[in-house]
């Protein structure tokens, strides 16, 4: 196993993001600055290989990873994003780049209410990107000047999409989970979303959720999908206490404090609602109908809890040691694929996205935070979760060193497939400094 070259992840990152840099117009023909997640055409997948708009998460990521290297970058595609936000605060979860649409993106435009970005959101990491560039060179002006626009977006969240008293947020489409057809929606979709005709679910919900006028109440009324995504949910709390620390260093005190209870609040729900005591691990709920039923279906996301504050010892333990760590599940040789080894497609050699064998590295981001976090709790159990995320880390790298920068990779065989030079991929570079500051911290 290679040991981790920074200088050479370094040198690699900065290549690949210099290659998908964009600017765009936006409503008001200012210029904005930020990186595609591919710029890279791959034919064998007849122009859905080529992404040259901005997608959320996929820009957190970017700034994440561009703390590292620019922080004046990583600012500028921060406010990339915002420039997209609504006056309600919300923010699409794809904002189109104009000037580069092929024909399918024009087609897919005219079905949007907004001919410049989706009606959809995408897993909330924003916070986390803010914190990320905030850390790396404190700049309380800048900090001031995005704060109120991403206070609006979390609040946007809580106000038309937690639909109960327990604070979770539901999804109204499997775009929205950053996962689009993993297998834990095939229940809600009521078919399979594999390859093929397979597809036509996804894009069949959003043609009745037109016939709705995209109005969000009757969207909800209609039932067709309504999910408490347990990745989006997890990914929701841990901003929500991220967005409690920058209140603070802003001096917002009464922000802060509020973010913290909603924070605990989602989080409570999380482990009390999503928890399958007799599998031992986390789930999404399918909440049609006002009724939440768990969807009982292992995939990565079942160890996004790692990441919370609350999360109980053994309940961790029961995720590191029963399925995390288990060579039957997900600890293969290039953990963590998106369903274990049991999965109905893991020996298939062509899946749908986020099926089967799939390494994707934002997972794995989020895994390795978590196992970190898990190993300052527990001191006991320290060793272990480290050494867990170093694997996990050392492995994502010999992924990159391998094969590049590819949308996913095989956890087996560690070929990459799909998308060449993704930029979300190189969240390994995060990993491997957050690695390294415990090693040598």
């Amino acid at each position: 196993m290679p040991s981790l070259d920074l200088d050479w992840l370094r040198q690699g990152v900065a290549g690949m993001l210099a290659g998908n840099r964009v600017v765009r117009r936006d409503g008001s023909g200012r210029a904005v600055r930020y990186h595609a997640p591919s710029l890279v055409p791959e034919p064998s997948l007849a122009l859905r290989g080529r992404y040259p708009h901005q997608w959320f998460w996929d820009s957190c990521a970017h700034a994440v990873v561009l703390s590292h290297l620019d922080p004046e970058m990583a600012r500028g595609e921060l406010l990339g994003l915002l420039s997209a936000q609504d006056e309600q605060g919300f923010i699409p979860h794809q904002i189109f780049n104009t000037g580069k649409m092929h024909f399918l993106d024009r087609l897919l435009a005219r079905f949007y209410p907004s001919r410049y970005g989706s009606p959809y959101l995408q897993p909330p990491a924003l916070a986390e990107a803010v914190e990320a560039v905030y850390r790396r060179e404190p700049d309380l002006d800048f900090l001031r000047r995005v704060l109120p626009a991403v206070r609006r977006y979390y609040w946007y969240i809580r106000k038309t999409r937690v639909r109960g008293g327990d604070g979770l947020a539901e999804i109204v489409h499997s775009y929205e989970s950053g996962k689009d057809r993993s297998r834990e929606y095939d229940e809600v979709y009521g078919r399979p979303l594999g390859l093929g005709l397979r597809l036509a679910p996804l894009m069949r919900l959003m043609m009745q959720q037109r016939a709705l006028d995209w109005d969000l109440e009757r969207i909800f009324s209609s039932n067709l999908f309504r999910v408490k995504d347990l990745l989006f949910n997890c990914v929701y709390a841990r901003n929500l206490e991220v967005m409690s620390g920058l209140c603070r260093a802003a001096s917002e005190q009464g922000q802060a404090q509020e973010f913290a209870a909603e924070s605990r609040r989602v989080e409570g729900a999380i482990l009390e609602k999503m928890w399958d005591a007799e599998a031992g691990l986390f789930c999404s709920l399918d909440a049609r109908g006002g009724v939440d039923r768990r969807l009982k279906v292992s995939t990565v996301s079942a160890f996004l809890p790692l990441m919370l504050s609350s999360t109980s010892e053994a309940t961790v333990e029961r995720l590191v040691e029963e399925h995390l760590g288990n060579p039957a599940e997900y600890w293969l040789e290039y953990p963590v694929p998106a369903e274990p080894l049991g999965s109905p497609e893991a020996g298939h050699r062509l899946t749908a996205i986020w099926r089967g064998l799939q390494t994707w590295m934002y997972p794995n981001w989020f895994i390795v935070r978590g196992l970190l976090r898990q190993a300052r709790r527990f001191p006991r159990h320290a060793e272990r979760h480290v050494g867990m995320a170093r694997h996990i880390t050392e492995r994502s790298y010999e992924l990159v060193r391998r094969s590049g920068f590819r949308e996913y990779y095989h956890a087996r065989t560690g070929q990459g497939a799909r998308a060449r030079r993704f930029g979300s991929s190189a969240l390994v570079l995060d990993m491997a400094y957050c690695i390294e500051g415990v090693t040598h911290g």
